[in-house]
């Protein structure tokens, strides 16, 4: 996908963005986490409330 120029209308720019994903997903690239699960969950225990009863 090409940003330095306009994309005249929507159909365009929606077969740019599907080959654009196309590409992405035949590269199939892996995701590269920075922590495990069991180091994640301590530090994302403020974010959910905690069940009790």
């Amino acid at each position: 996908m090409c940003l330095s120029q306009r994309i005249a209308d929507k159909e365009r720019l929606h077969r740019e963005v599907e080959a654009n994903v196309t590409e992405r997903n035949v590269k199939a690239m892996p995701v590269k986490w920075r922590f495990a699960a069991q180091d994640a969950q301590p530090k994302l225990a403020r974010l959910y409330p905690s069940v009790s009863g």
